[in-house]
């Protein structure tokens, strides 16, 4: 009986330290993970609506272009690749 409880309490804790590798990998990628969704959301959601912005500006020179147009411009063309 005495063996029983030696052995399932070393299991346990081979799975606990198994389990906690889990999850220290799965942390490391959290922040990763969440900026991809992020950038998909982004792309999927707002890429048209950027570029019926950027249409109005889309013959205009890059030095008569607000900061702000650049950055959408920035934007569409790291979308589009």
């Amino acid at each position: 009986m005495e063996a029983r409880r030696a052995n399932a309490l070393e299991a346990s804790e081979r799975e606990s330290a198994f389990v906690a590798e889990l999850k220290r990998k799965s942390d490391e990628k959290a922040a990763e993970r969440k900026q991809e969704r992020l950038d998909a959301y982004n792309k999927k959601n707002f890429g048209d609506y950027l570029d019926w912005v950027a249409g109005n500006d889309a013959l205009k020179e890059e030095s008569a272009l607000s900061a702000n147009d650049l950055a959408i411009r920035a934007y569409l063309k790291s979308i589009k690749g």
